[in-house]
């Protein structure tokens, strides 16, 4: 009996797509936004630190960033009325949308995946489906995409099993023949993992190899392989 693998999740930023100067995109239009609307001047790194630390939720739990924009300007000292917010949302959107872009092998990946019959799945660590939606929208990747799984959507973020568990279940898969594709040794593969997925580890945006994964590639070009060794497998 050969090797079954039903359905193959990615990991967005680091795995699908990359960093092109995020950060630095969202500290501007945030210190910009607070300027122009409250006269609050803020450097763009004293708008971006103070993003970072309006994390409201503790632990594997996840914020929608509209929320977390309410929070921010609250710290600020001011009333977060529901049209700045509104706005403001705008603005964390377009930084995520302009500070990625999809790896140049991914679409092929997914492509071929695809045809041979594999389910193809997305489970990120965002705070808005919206990003994720938009983004794979844009870079023509949708139609192939069977569920996103946003943990801004689900509460639950990477490496918390539950995640993964409500990914299997919403695409119809046991998670023995579901597979995880990541670039984060924790959040992707150790979270995976405890959820009985096996796992691809991508090896080209990551911060040092997992000791746990299943395979580990350099490229998101390399899935291909394993994933038709597994299928050819006993």
């Amino acid at each position: 009996m050969k090797s079954t693998v039903e359905a193959v999740f990615f990991d967005m930023g680091g795995t699908l797509v990359y960093d092109t100067g995020f950060q630095e995109l969202l500290g501007k239009r945030l210190a910009s936004f607070v300027e122009k609307h409250y006269q609050i001047l803020l450097s763009d790194k004293e708008a971006l630190e103070l993003w970072k630390e309006t994390a409201i939720l503790p632990g594997d739990l996840e914020a929608w960033d509209l929320v977390r924009a309410m929070f921010f300007l609250r710290r600020l000292g001011v009333t977060p009325k529901p049209e700045a917010v509104e706005k403001l949302y705008s603005e964390v959107l377009e930084s995520y949308v302009e500070g990625f872009r999809l790896d140049p092998e991914a679409l092929h990946v997914i492509d071929a995946l695809s045809s041979k019959g594999i389910k193809i799945g997305i489970i990120s660590n965002v705070g808005s489906y919206e990003i994720l939606s938009r983004r794979l929208r844009e870079a023509g990747v949708m139609k192939y995409i069977d569920v996103i799984v946003a943990s801004q959507a689900f509460a639950f973020k990477k490496p918390s099993p539950q995640i993964f568990f409500w990914a299997s279940y919403l695409i119809g898969a046991e998670p023995s023949k579901c597979v995880h594709v990541g670039d984060d040794p924790i959040a992707d593969i150790e979270g995976a993992k405890s959820a009985g997925f096996r796992t691809i580890q991508v090896l080209k945006y990551a911060r040092g190899d997992s000791k746990s994964a299943d395979a580990l590639v350099q490229t998101i070009g390399d899935v291909i392989h394993v994933i038709e060794r597994w299928l050819n497998s006993p």
